[in-house]
């Protein structure tokens, strides 16, 4: 192919549209234009050309993923999922996730400590709900087992705040209410037994109160 004509692009005039035999090819940046000697009549190798376009399509990536972490933090996974969408290609993917890595632009630890720390303060999920979400987020398994001290740590307090939200200082009314209760905690992630040892504390203190 030839290259037939190299235009500066209009919006950004640090860019220019490349022309090979009449027809737009693609676009490049002031500095990838002197860097791959790009110039009207020159030829343009199959080879060249296809480097040129991974290029691009590695910075386009590369573009979205660091718009993608802009608004909060994300995993591996996200960013992997929000490139597949995007159409990137398995290479071009692992070069823009190596790239953030480098930079601290990805910490999965990071991310699920952080994570932890968020939902228990603002939710008061329990370990177990919060060990499934960061499954679902792509965190490894290397991972949760190393934080696993901090997801298991189920504040009773926590749980009785819950439970206090629930019931509104009073009693459960009969056993179905009970079962919802249980029901209830088990679904923010705290097990029976923690559940259970919290409520025992729960209904001493509502006693204690009403004496």
């Amino acid at each position: 192919m030839i290259i037939t004509d190299i235009q500066r692009q209009k919006n950004n005039e640090k860019r220019y549209s490349v022309y090979t035999d009449g027809k737009f090819s693609f676009g490049v940046s002031d500095i990838d234009l002197l860097y791959y000697k790009l110039k009207v009549g020159e030829s343009l190798s199959e080879e060249k050309y296809r480097e040129i376009l991974e290029g691009n399509a590695y910075i386009k990536a590369r573009e979205t993923a660091l718009r993608f972490l802009g608004y909060r933090m994300r995993t591996k996974r996200e960013i992997t999922d929000r490139l597949k969408r995007d159409g990137f290609s398995e290479e071009i993917i692992n070069r823009v996730l190596s790239f953030s890595e480098e930079y601290g632009y990805v910490d999965d630890r990071a991310f699920a400590e952080a994570y932890i720390e968020e939902k228990r303060r603002l939710k008061g999920f329990g370990g177990t709900r919060l060990k499934q979400e960061l499954y679902q987020k792509g965190i490894s398994p290397e991972i949760i087992e190393e934080l696993s001290e901090k997801l298991s740590d189920d504040d009773t307090d926590i749980i009785k705040k819950a439970i206090d939200k629930k019931l509104k200082g009073k009693v459960p009314a009969d056993r179905k209410e009970l079962q919802r209760l249980y029901g209830y905690l088990m679904r923010k992630g705290y097990s029976y037994e923690k559940s259970k040892e919290a409520l025992s504390e729960y209904m001493r203190e509502i006693d204690i109160e009403e004496d």
